[in-house]
């Protein structure tokens, strides 16, 4: 079994790190370092991915490495960790559960986002496509408004003006979601919700103004951007827009690819909630 260590960096979140080495090695486990991954794509498979640090970790994690499809051991050695299965002080609870005959993990489905360029010398469209965990986020990159026309399931919903929107999976309904005062969503549930960033709101132009939870089968598409210049945040990562015209358009819906989560049993899901925003 190949596994890869990913480490936030810090003192402790190495030593943990080490450990889980020396201990999956025993095992006869296989080390595999993540140049060697990225230079050889084809040909190595990846059976676990070790996330070591907090949720920015873990999203990381799934960024580099989801395409492999192995399952995703979460540890948290920070604050937070929202995200993470197993706490820094029972990290060895997760080779435990690895070790089990039938290995009970989670199903987390992600966000995808189609960006559609119109080619004009071909007459077609190039297509890119993205995935994340907690959100996609659609923002103004120089501080000015953008307005655009958001569909879902092709039918018109609004021209929205203001810093941008967001849309986020049930995951990641407590991340960036729950700043800009949306819904804190159980994690078991599957939908999207979307949220409107900063709109404008005057006698002359309204806009929805609330958080829209919609069930997991609807497709939003947004067009007609006042700017062919601005941003689109997903976890992580940023992808910067350029001459986006008036035949492009975007596609944001919850995609059928799954990453898998070892699950500890142990954690309870209302309770780490509590402490984690309440207490």
């Amino acid at each position: 079994m190949n596994y890869i260590l990913i480490s936030r960096g810090d003192n402790y979140s190495n030593k943990v790190k080490e450990d889980l080495k020396s201990r999956l090695n025993l095992l006869n486990f296989k080390n595999v370092e993540e140049d060697i991954i990225k230079n050889n794509k084809k040909d190595i498979r990846l059976d676990y991915v070790f996330s070591i640090g907090g949720d920015g970790t873990f999203l990381r994690s799934v960024q580099s490495f989801y395409e492999y499809n192995p399952l995703f051991i979460t540890i948290n050695t920070g604050n937070f960790g929202y995200l993470c299965e197993y706490k820094k002080e029972d990290y060895l609870k997760s080779l435990t559960d690895l070790k089990k005959r039938d290995i009970n993990y989670k199903l987390v489905s992600l966000l995808k986002c189609e960006i559609n360029k119109f080619l004009k010398d071909e007459n077609k469209y190039k297509i890119n496509e993205y995935y994340a965990v907690n959100e996609f986020r659609i923002h103004s990159s120089n501080g000015s408004t953008l307005k655009f026309d958001i569909s879902i399931d092709d039918t018109f919903f609004e021209t929205l003006k203001g810093d941008g929107c967001l849309i986020a999976s049930s995951i990641g309904s407590s991340g960036i979601a729950k700043s800009l005062k949306g819904a804190l969503i159980d994690n078991e549930i599957e939908l999207i919700e979307f949220i409107e960033n900063a709109p404008i709101s005057n006698n002359g132009y309204t806009s929805l103004s609330s958080p829209f939870v919609l069930n997991k089968e609807k497709v939003f598409c947004f067009n007609n951007f006042s700017s062919s210049f601005f941003n689109i945040y997903y976890d992580s990562e940023t992808i910067e827009i350029k001459d986006f015209n008036k035949n492009d358009f975007i596609k944001i819906y919850l995609s059928n690819k799954k990453i898998r989560l070892l699950h500890n049993k142990e954690k309870n899901y209302i309770e780490r909630t509590s402490y984690m925003f309440i207490r």
